[in-house]
């Protein structure tokens, strides 16, 4: 399944949400010219709007759980932040993803399953990572673990989240969501202002060379500091009432001992 272009409405929003990125960076120390600001706005719109000519992933859910099939799931089903190409650029070894969960999980929930391979279809985790589920739905983060092989730069990586939950019958429904992403150096313009102290926003760095990972991850890490950039992201994705909501971030399961 392929998501759709942007409606007007999020095209909109889109707009809103560059320029506020772009106000950001013209009062930090990395000035942005007037003559660059319209390769800016379009190298942003690039990353976020752009198809892959595979077209062959979703940064939506599959499965067609719907109402019927689990009742907590209401329009939103398992969304991936990602750009529309569904894939983005990371400079983490062992970086962080962000999804929407439509449900909330309990002792009983099976976990979510998380799963990467290298393009040839070959695992790069030593199994699927198993996660706890939150106790209610919403934003959540799933972080790499360093114990894991990390990124190689210049590879590129397609991921997996697994989640599943009961239907009306008392079986269970499996529901996924899939993407690329690609590591890539951190090159001087990002590494040596991240080491300076300052005021400046260190999405805007990332977002200026066209990391996604890094953009979306620091925005929400801060997002009670960056309350109108968080918004506005969450917008593209029509989650915005997840705005003042807590990110839970999700912990690998332990194995259960006998």
């Amino acid at each position: 399944m392929i998501r759709k272009q942007l409606s007007p409405r999020r095209q909109t929003v889109f707009v809103s949400t560059l320029t506020t990125v772009f106000c950001f960076s013209s009062l930090s120390p990395i000035f942005v010219e007037p003559a660059q600001a319209q390769n800016f706005v379009e190298r942003i719109g690039r990353l976020f709007s752009n198809s892959r000519p595979e077209g062959n992933a979703s940064g939506r859910s599959r499965g067609g759980a719907t109402r019927s099939q689990c009742s907590q799931i209401d329009k939103n089903t398992l969304i991936a932040l990602v750009p529309q190409s569904n894939e983005g650029l990371t400079t983490q070894a062992h970086p962080q993803f962000l999804f929407y969960l439509p449900f909330g999980g309990s002792s009983q929930s099976l976990p979510a399953k998380f799963r990467l391979l290298n393009e040839q279809k070959k695992s790069v985790l030593t199994k699927p990572l198993p996660f706890s589920l939150p106790e209610t739905k919403g934003i959540v983060s799933i972080t790499l673990p360093s114990t894991e092989k990390p990124l190689l730069i210049g590879q590129r990586y397609r991921w997996y989240l697994n989640i599943t939950c009961v239907n009306e019958q008392g079986l269970n429904t499996n529901i996924s969501v899939d993407g690329w992403i690609k590591r890539v150096a951190a090159i001087p313009q990002i590494v040596r202002p991240i080491k300076k102290t300052g005021h400046q926003p260190q999405y805007v760095l990332y977002a200026e060379n066209n990391i996604w990972y890094e953009t979306v991850s620091k925005i929400a890490k801060n997002h009670a500091t960056h309350q109108q950039e968080w918004y506005r992201l969450l917008a593209l994705f029509e989650l915005e009432e997840f705005a003042t909501s807590p990110i839970y971030e999700l912990k690998l399961q332990q194995p259960s001992r006998i």
